[in-house]
């Protein structure tokens, strides 16, 4: 009776189961094979002992059984592994800055007022820049707010860090000058895309009419829905590696980088 159930069990299991591995598949047609030579042989012979009938039977079961279950058991390992390494996996922490950062991109993104933000890397960006006066403070969102309010002297421009503190305020940055820069960009994006065409820099905008946050490098802009992938692509960019490799965002690419492509 055990055996019985047992095998209704298995051949359920067969039928609603939907096999993971390719060699539990292939297994299964030579398992059907099997049991129809099986069937065949007892059809010719039907005065097959009961002893070699039973034995034969319960050896394809056996068979069907510990292939189902190895399947099962290789599935669940791998669910749970992979839901373990996860658990243990390192997330990228960005520096305390750059939470910073987002928090007063956040706020100013809701209210809708515009604003830019130089990282300077290895490349200086005097040279490039007009205007520009010095301000040295350390990097909290109270702080950066304030900054680019329209009551505030030094909305206008850009702000430079390095070195995880603001070192500059209100600097004018040269304007990519590409013909087919999309038509409703404004200065600020203009500008944070000329600057990282001609520098390592990367530059943090915030748009005044839509308040869509956005981040150039390399003269490519990249739409910022959130945090976390605020929090993906300046691990990536940081690193220094090819944003156009990033997957699963939303960017828009200049001529100058598809240049570069071919």
């Amino acid at each position: 009776m055990i055996i019985a159930v047992v095998a209704v069990l298995i051949g359920l299991g067969y039928f609603f189961y939907p096999a993971r591995f390719a060699w539990v598949r292939i297994s299964v047609k030579y398992l059907t094979g099997f049991f129809c030579i099986w069937a065949a042989l007892v059809f010719i012979q039907p005065e097959v002992p009961q002893t070699v009938h039973k034995t034969i039977s319960l050896c394809l079961l056996c068979a069907a059984g510990i292939l189902i279950l190895a399947d099962l058991s290789a599935a669940a390992y791998l669910w749970f592994a992979e839901r373990i390494g996860n658990f243990f996996k390192k997330r990228p922490q960005l520096a305390g800055y750059l939470t910073e950062i987002w928090a007063a991109f956040e706020k100013l993104a809701a209210r809708k007022i515009g604003a830019l933000i130089v990282l300077q890397q290895k490349h200086p960006l005097r040279s490039l820049m007009k205007g520009g006066m010095p301000f040295d403070a350390e990097i909290k969102a109270d702080i950066l707010i304030p900054l680019f309010l329209t009551t505030s002297p030094v909305h206008d421009g850009a702000l430079v860090v390095h070195k995880g503190r603001i070192q500059t305020v209100k600097g004018i940055l040269p304007l990519a000058s590409l013909s087919d820069i999309m038509p409703n960009f404004g200065t600020r994006h203009r500008a944070a895309i000329g600057i990282t065409e001609k520098t390592d820099a990367i530059a943090l905008v915030v748009s005044e009419e839509r308040g869509q946050i956005s981040i150039a490098y390399r003269g490519c802009l990249v739409r910022i829905k959130d945090q976390a992938e605020f929090s993906r692509v300046m691990t990536w960019v940081l690193k220094g590696k090819n944003i156009l490799r990033l997957k699963n965002v939303d960017f828009v690419v200049t001529s100058k980088v598809l240049g570069d492509l071919e």
